[in-house]
């Protein structure tokens, strides 16, 4: 038989952008020889820069586009990569393989689903439908949702998926990370089982499946792992560090199966997902899972100047795992990192919003900079500092402090309390109640609004024959709360009202009716230590009321309503950058996390958690923390340790910064008026 060769032409340019826009380090990475290869990726060193490249390079040597696989963890990551490829490659670059893990599980399993079960026109599931079939599935399984010591089905969704993504027994997950629900592990297991039955039958999957049955295709079909072998002749994942058991097994398999050319892409110093499944031994052990491996190191930071890198390079070497590092940066000098102890939680905002005013009047925009923090509660105080100056921000943690729904709860008790004529608020605290539904609560509601004392009224036999007879005990303790929290003469003690709430029946409510309740608890008592600002009732509810905050409105004062100020937890905050970053509330005992530092490899994984914080900084940043800490009355105010993270590190690498306090005089014009005549008497 006659053979042809198809002769392939290189993009034109290709050869000289590949030797004009890389540095060696980067060059030597993207063009990496056939094979596993490990290419370490620092903060700021052009990390998808290499990864375009390097698939513009496959390409480039006459590698087919659509056989080669580029899994990244975000879709914004996928679009950047592909938006960039394209200026490389033209219009080769849409028939890669290019997508979140998901996303390509999704493409793959339409072609084969008959063989695992499910139609080719299977639905997936949102988390809003996940929560209700697990909730169907509880009911099969035996386990009742009614039952108030029963395990919430957000929690059993949690547990089934992360047992799923460790590639872990389920009843060993809900040991390691439930102990408190250990003796409903039978059923939960039971819950699992009825959850996956009841997908099949409607024909859906959720996220997890997505992995799962990809990886149970592979297993259990071998001619599709061979045709996904030869399909696939060159893998690359993007953030390696950020994968689980079930992704690595997945792509290690394909490869293995395929030509064998890996390329893993990532920071093992940025490994700081490990609560939600991923596997730091994934990146760390790749040269031991696949000898031979070659490993690549980018080592020019283009981000951040000099002595900010200096800062984050000798903290992250504290940590004695990982792979060495030896970052420098490409920036001119810069100024140190600054370190500012303050007096309490509220110095420190004022600090923060005073600094962040400072720097927008010298031309950075709002949106250049960004205020971190390891804990969501944190932020708390910060957002009413926020509030009451007017500068507008977004919150990348999560929602809004004041939108949230517990905090919307606790507001309600306070409205009502500052007037007892507020529907929305009387309905809101009924509705919480077991058993009153919307129709029971516009009736009670109506009894309270008829009277002239609704709390007499609330407390009165006949609106308690209102009630369902099976709620009237838990009606009860409501109204014995209130009388509680009205005791506590909330319109001049507003944080003692909040307290009051804490330590009636409201945190149960929360336990029985939030995911992640603890941390809810503890923005409850951040709420409180806010309004310890407030002298007034009154004005505390009327200054969130009037931000518009509760209801989602963007606080005014910037001219651009894309320049807002950017609060984000560490988390949320990976693979970003601003200028000018402030992180926050550096104490021992909350950065690092206390609970997370008494964990097996703990301690190192909070300090990559701050060296993440300090690595979005380009050319300033700015450390700060409280010495004393209050929980709102909920605890006593203790007095605080600077974070070790601060600490430990050589004095020399940050300057220290001692607060002044100037006060403005109060100049008065001279001129008496008619109250000067009146004290002259």
């Amino acid at each position: 038989m006659r053979k042809i060769t198809l002769k392939h032409t290189p993009p034109a340019g290709l050869a000289k952008q590949l030797t004009e826009d890389l540095n060696p380090s980067q060059r030597e990475a993207a063009t990496a020889p056939d094979g596993f290869n490990l290419i370490l990726a620092g903060p700021g060193s052009g990390k998808t820069r290499v990864i375009t490249y390097r698939v513009a390079w496959l390409i480039g040597r006459g590698v087919p586009a659509e056989s080669i696989l580029l899994a990244t963890f975000t879709r914004r990551a996928s679009r950047e990569m592909v938006g960039r490829l394209g200026g490389l490659v033209g219009n080769d670059a849409g028939r890669v393989w290019a997508g979140t893990f998901h996303h390509v599980g999704n493409r793959l399993l339409r072609r084969s689903a008959r063989e695992l079960g499910f139609e080719p026109n299977f639905t997936i599931l949102d988390g809003e439908d996940q929560t209700d079939l697990i909730r169907l599935a509880m009911d099969d399984g035996g386990l009742a949702s009614k039952d108030k010591m029963a395990p919430k089905p957000s929690q059993v969704q949690h547990l089934i998926s992360y047992a799923v993504n460790t590639r872990k027994p389920l009843d060993e997950v809900v040991a390691e990370t439930a102990g408190d629900l250990i003796e409903w592990t039978e059923r939960i297991q039971a819950v699992a089982q009825a959850y996956a039955a009841r997908k099949v039958v409607s024909n859906c999957m959720d996220y997890d499946d997505l992995l799962v049955l990809w990886l149970k295709l592979l297993d259990e079909h071998p001619a599709r792992l061979a045709e996904q072998g030869k399909m696939f002749r060159h893998i690359l994942v993007d953030e390696m560090q950020d994968t689980n058991a079930l992704q690595i097994e997945v792509v290690e398999k394909i490869a293995r199966a395929g030509a064998g050319n890996l390329t893993a892409v990532g920071d093992d110093a940025q490994s700081i997902y490990r609560f939600r499944g991923a596997d730091y031994d994934n990146i760390l052990k790749f040269p031991e899972r696949h000898p031979g491996a070659k490993i690549f190191r980018l080592d020019v930071n283009y981000r951040s100047t000099p002595q900010i890198v200096a800062l984050t390079q000798a903290s992250i070497a504290r940590n004695q795992t990982g792979f060495p590092k030896e970052l420098v940066s490409a920036r001119p000098d810069g100024l140190k990192p600054v370190v500012v102890a303050v007096a309490d939680v509220y110095e420190e905002a004022a600090l923060v919003c005073q600094q962040i005013l400072e720097t927008r009047d010298q031309g950075i925009p709002l949106a250049e900079m960004a205020v971190l923090y390891r804990n969501h509660y944190d932020s708390v105080v910060l957002q009413g500092e926020l509030l009451a100056r007017n500068i507008p921000y977004n919150v990348r943690s999560g929602i809004r402090f004041f939108e949230q729904a517990h905090v919307k709860d606790v507001l309600a008790f306070l409205r009502v309390v500052l007037n007892p004529r507020d529907e929305a608020s009387w309905r809101r605290l009924l509705l919480l109640l077991p058993g009153i539904g919307p129709a029971k609560a516009g009736a009670v509601y109506q009894k309270l609004a008829g009277s002239g004392d609704p709390f007499s009224a609330v407390a009165a036999a006949g609106t308690m024959a209102t009630v369902p007879p099976k709620s009237r005990g838990l009606f009860a303790a409501f109204v014995n709360d209130l009388n509680l929290i009205r005791a506590t003469d909330p319109e001049n003690r507003p944080a003692a009202a909040i307290q009051a709430v804490l330590a009636g029946g409201y945190p149960a409510t929360i336990r029985q009716r939030y995911d992640k309740p603890e941390n809810r608890l503890k923005d409850v008592e951040q709420f409180a230590v806010l309004a310890a600002k407030y002298e007034s009732l009154e004005r505390l509810v009327a200054d969130l009321m009037l931000a518009g905050d509760l209801y989602g409105v963007e606080a005014s004062g910037g001219e651009d309503p894309q320049d807002l100020l950017v609060l984000s937890s560490v988390h949320q905050a990976k693979g970003l950058e601003w200028s000018h970053v402030f992180v926050i509330r550096l104490v021992d005992d909350g950065f690092p996390n206390r609970r997370a530092v008494d964990e097996p490899g703990g301690e190192e994984e909070e300090r990559r958690i701050y060296y993440v914080a300090v690595s979005r900084a380009k050319n300033e940043l700015m450390l700060s923390y409280p010495s004393t800490i209050s929980r709102g009355g909920y605890g006593p105010t203790t007095f605080s340790t600077p974070s070790r993270f601060i600490t430990e590190v050589d004095p020399e690498l940050y300057e220290r910064a001692e607060l002044e306090h100037e006060f403005e005089i109060l100049e008065l014009d001279g001129k008496a008026g008619d109250g000067a005549e009146d004290a002259r008497d």
